[in-house]
């Protein structure tokens, strides 16, 4: 569904201002972090639509598939979202829009380091281009967040939810899950193994990519998305509806046209880094290769006991409901309709083992496949 977990609200106590001081202009290198050259694991295995991957892989979506691996030269990245003192500047220094929910063009003093948003990608895009960056490829976005480890979230691979502050039950503290926008840099649990904050809730953030499959590394004009942006991260409004888990994932991918703009939306920007100017770590790509290949056929070598079992299961259960409803109709007459209802669910347990043997089946050409083309 288009635009799923956007808001346009956004809280009172950002509307409210209605003095701004004349905002310092910031340091535009900014507080920047430093994602080293290398290979990185990018997307969600295509086998975890079949329920057998690991089972925090069970809120993958298909726009995630196939996971693959891909090398990016060194870049610098913001370490938190654009907040809005950084976003005045700008707008004070190139009369740009301001946000709309900001009052007579000015946000409350207890806002400035709120994340901005109602934000459109083409706001962000000008921002970017004032502070001398751009916004960040899809690719730099998930590298930023996954780490070198390919994890699901910014801090490992298991979803916490007990760490959780909610407007109805606040607790003292903070560490993952935030009902509403808050100051960037107040969730530690959410800064990913390169030191990148707020990597997973706050806000959605725009990359600079048009949303497209990933199955087509040069895809066709007609496979290209060119009304929708690629949007990262997740925000506050997922755990309010509760969809954090899924939403929070470091592969998850969210479009929206790029004149949007909602009240969870903002964004960060990157930084080219020139050879010779950082000292880089070079991740090779050859084992992440063999990773790759090596979860999937464990994967689908998975799916294949699992299928096999449940089809054996699946026909044991149907040769007896068939041959019980032969039997009964033949032996007792007067039991016709339970004989027939027997039959019935039997038939619909023979179409089960039927379906898993050919997943089964498919699980099979499917390893042929993965060894090939590694």
């Amino acid at each position: 569904m288009k635009w799923r977990g956007f808001c346009l609200g956004v809280s009172s106590d950002i509307r409210k201002g209605t003095a701004m001081t004349k905002p310092a202009l910031p340091n535009r290198k900014g507080n920047l972090k430093l994602i080293p050259q290398g290979a990185f694991i990018m997307g969600t295995d295509i086998e975890a639509f079949y329920g057998t991957a690991l089972a925090n892989s069970e809120h993958a979506k298909l726009d995630e598939a196939p996971m693959h691996v891909r090398f990016l030269e060194a870049y610098l990245i913001e370490q938190y979202p654009v907040t809005n003192a950084e976003y005045a500047a700008f707008v004070q220094e190139t009369n740009h829009p301001p946000p709309p929910h900001w009052n007579n063009g000015n946000f409350a003093p207890e806002a400035a380091n709120l994340p901005v948003v109602h934000v459109s990608w083409h706001d962000s895009n000008a921002y970017a281009h004032w502070a001398g960056k751009r916004l960040p490829t899809e690719a730099e976005w998930e590298k930023a967040c996954r780490g070198p480890d390919g994890r699901i979230y910014p801090w490992g691979n298991v979803f916490v939810a007990d760490e959780t502050e909610s407007t109805e039950t606040p607790t003292e503290t903070v560490q993952i899950l935030t009902a509403h926008l808050t100051p960037v840099g107040v969730r530690p649990a959410t800064v990913s193994p390169y030191g990148v904050g707020d990597a997973a809730g706050n806000v959605w953030e725009w990359t600079a990519d048009w949303y497209q499959p990933y199955s087509d590394p040069k895809p066709s004009k007609q496979q290209i998305d060119d009304k929708h942006k690629a949007l990262r991260g997740g925000s506050w409004l997922e755990v309010r509806d509760g969809t954090a888990e899924r939403y929070f994932r470091c592969a998850n991918r969210l479009h929206a046209p790029p004149d949007y703009a909602a009240g969870n939306i903002g964004f960060r920007c990157v930084q080219d880094v020139l050879p010779g100017q950082a000292e880089s770590v070079h991740v090779p790509i050859e084992p992440l290769v063999d990773y790759v290949k090596q979860r999937k056929l464990a994967n689908l070598h998975l799916l294949q006991k699992r299928t096999e079992k449940n089809s054996l299961k699946d026909t044991l259960i149907a040769a007896f409901l068939i041959s019980g409803a032969v039997y009964g109709i033949a032996m007792k007459p007067e039991l016709v309709l339970v004989g027939i209802t027997a039959g019935i669910i039997g038939v619909g347990f023979l179409f089960s083992a039927g379906v898993n043997f050919w997943r089964r089946w498919r699980a099979v050409q499917r390893a042929k496949q993965v060894e090939s083309d590694f």
